[in-house]
């Protein structure tokens, strides 16, 4: 059976969901163990969802299918940090059976689409642990799986959502006793809870529908015909039109590969009275990609397509073409093909280097030692796959390496690479000094094994410091921390608490330093003050007068210090 919703419907659950998830997203965050800022579990799993949601709304039919492959989509390019991503993983794999799935909407798919959901969750973690968010998506499926083995009646769907809140609140607790870290910190994993939000809000939301469909039955779901909604087009700005058409060709590269439609056409139509919707209809069944956006006054179209002169044909029947552009895309595709083989000839490839950082400072000096692309993010705001997509798509290089610089960042970079299609190797700096220190030992005159190799002893050889400001209550083996404290984290972990920022800083470095280093490097923060970086200064000279040290402003917020020791 092919179900089909309508459209308000599948978008009221959506928004339910998101609402009810953004009033728990600082309950979530406040469950991370170390009270740092970062890019928080519900701030990322939320704009996961609104991802979702944007993807939801361009949706012109709601058939299951259909509203699979936008979830899927819009979970997958929206997703940031490692809570993210797993959860845009849970949604395919669990869309991927429901949509494909010729025998409906039971409690049989709902089982195999709870294990295709498991699979991919966990394939998407190099190193998946327990007691987090893939512990409770498998503690679903097995609960699921048995309930089908031990139970023969039938069940409505708001009570089996019922049951699957019940046990998640059951794996939710396990979870604390699952992973050490979450034992210590005496919490349960933040993530995990997201999921149980999740469910949640969609049980909020299926109390709503049910006023008006009645108590759904699993065994059978009526198929609900979807009322056509005339809606007036609006004229988009530039910058939205670009974004439509990249994501557009980044569901192409996707989808297929071979070019079934030649001629890429694309005009400005203006008239009087265009009927939008009608014409919109008649432009996509005459291939595929198409666009048809805007007013009764003026649209902008694109299609491609075999027959453009019938595409213009059509158009004229409403008003006047302007700026018409008609491609060949297999002579495009032909002049590429020829550049790619031409590239191939050089002796070694062009390679191409991406880094996400946060702070005007530090962005400066990647772009001077090299690096193409600078993304802004890191702690506090995770980049979404479709921002690597897009900068992976911004490069013309054979080869493009990514410096995530952010532990997690790396599985969004991940899944990013796979998206693009492309030639990206992730390098898994966790840091800004280590990211640094890797695109220093770059030489585009080596070969890329001597590079990758080059990179990764930097890296791993560097020690990285912080200070921030702890932005919650935790008692940690560390000791007590209380909001408002200066902490200090070596390699990510906290190993000093401190009322002062300076005393900090200098623990710190006590902690870290080794009778063999020789410099030591610090990024000011944006709130860093001139004092305390002279106090630090003339502390160090003191204490290690034959260590080097270097100052440089790296506009970091939330981190008053980053550096590094070699």
């Amino acid at each position: 059976m092919i179900l089909e919703f309508e459209d308000t419907e599948i978008k009221k659950v959506l928004q339910v969901i998101v609402d009810y998830f953004k009033s728990n997203e600082v309950k979530i965050n406040n469950l991370n163990v170390f009270p740092v800022p970062d890019g928080d579990t519900g701030t990322n799993m939320l704009l996961t969802l609104k991802s979702i949601r944007k993807e939801l709304s361009k949706l012109k039919q709601f058939d299951i299918k259909n509203i699979g492959e936008a979830i899927s989509f819009g979970g997958l390019m929206g997703a940031r940090g490692n809570s993210g991503v797993i959860l845009s993983q849970i949604l395919k794999g669990f869309f991927d059976v429901l949509s494909d799935d010729s025998d409906g909407f039971n409690l049989t798919v709902i089982e195999s689409a709870l294990n295709s959901a498991k699979n991919l969750a966990y394939s998407s973690v190099q190193n998946p642990a327990e007691g987090t968010m893939l512990t409770m998506i498998k503690d679903l499926y097995l609960y699921m799986k048995n309930f089908n083995e031990s139970n023969t009646e039938d069940i409505s769907f708001s009570d089996l959502i019922d049951e699957l809140i019940s046990e998640a609140e059951k794996s939710l607790i396990r979870t604390t006793y699952l992973l050490p870290v979450l034992k210590e910190a005496n919490v349960v994993d933040a993530g995990a809870q997201g999921i149980l939000e999740i469910l949640k809000g969609l049980k909020i939301a299926l109390a709503e529908l049910n006023k008006i469909n009645g108590n759904l039955k699993m065994k059978e779901i009526q198929e609900v015909k979807k009322d056509k909604e005339e809606i007036a087009g609006e004229i988009q700005k530039d910058k939205t039109y670009k974004e439509e058409d990249e994501i557009k060709e980044l569901k192409d590269w996707n989808i297929n590969s071979d070019i079934k439609y030649i001629y890429c056409t694309e005009f400005v139509l203006t008239g009087a009275r265009i009927n939008i919707l009608r014409l919109k209809d008649d432009i996509e069944s005459m291939g595929d990609s198409a666009m048809v956006v805007g007013n009764e006054n003026m649209v902008k179209i694109h299609v491609h397509s075999n027959s453009p002169h019938r595409v213009l044909a059509r158009a004229l029947r409403e008003g006047i073409l302007h700026e018409i552009e008609i491609n060949n895309m297999v002579d495009q595709n032909k002049e590429k093909l020829k550049s790619q083989v031409i590239s191939a000839k050089a002796a070694l490839p062009t390679i191409g280097l991406i880094s996400v950082s946060n702070g005007e400072g530090i962005e400066e000096i990647f772009k001077s030692v090299g690096v193409d692309i600078v993304i802004k993010g890191g702690q506090t705001m995770n980049p979404s796959t479709y921002e690597l997509v897009r900068a992976i798509k911004k490069l013309d290089n054979e080869k493009i390496i990514i410096f995530p610089n952010n532990k997690n960042i790396i599985l969004t970079a991940t899944q990013a690479a796979k998206i693009s299609k492309r030639d990206v190797i992730i390098i898994p700096t966790k840091t800004i000094p280590q990211g640094i220190s890797a695109v220093l030992n770059f030489n585009k005159d080596l070969t890329i094994e001597e590079n990758l190799k080059n990179m990764e002893d930097a890296y791993s050889s560097i020690k990285s410091g912080e200070i921030t400001l702890a932005v919650r209550d935790a008692n940690l083996l560390v000791g007590e921390i209380k909001k408002g404290d200066f902490i200090g984290l070596f390699d990510g972990k906290i190993k000093v608490v401190s009322d002062n920022v300076v005393s900090a800083a200098l623990e710190l470095i006590k902690d870290m330093i080794e009778k063999d280093d020789s410099i030591i490097t610090f990024y000011l923060g944006k709130d860093s003050k001139e004092e305390d970086k002279e106090k630090i200064k003339e502390e160090v000279s003191r204490l290690y007068p034959d260590l080097d040290m270097e100052f440089h402003n790296g506009g970091q917020p939330f981190y008053s210090y980053i550096f590094s020791i070699e």
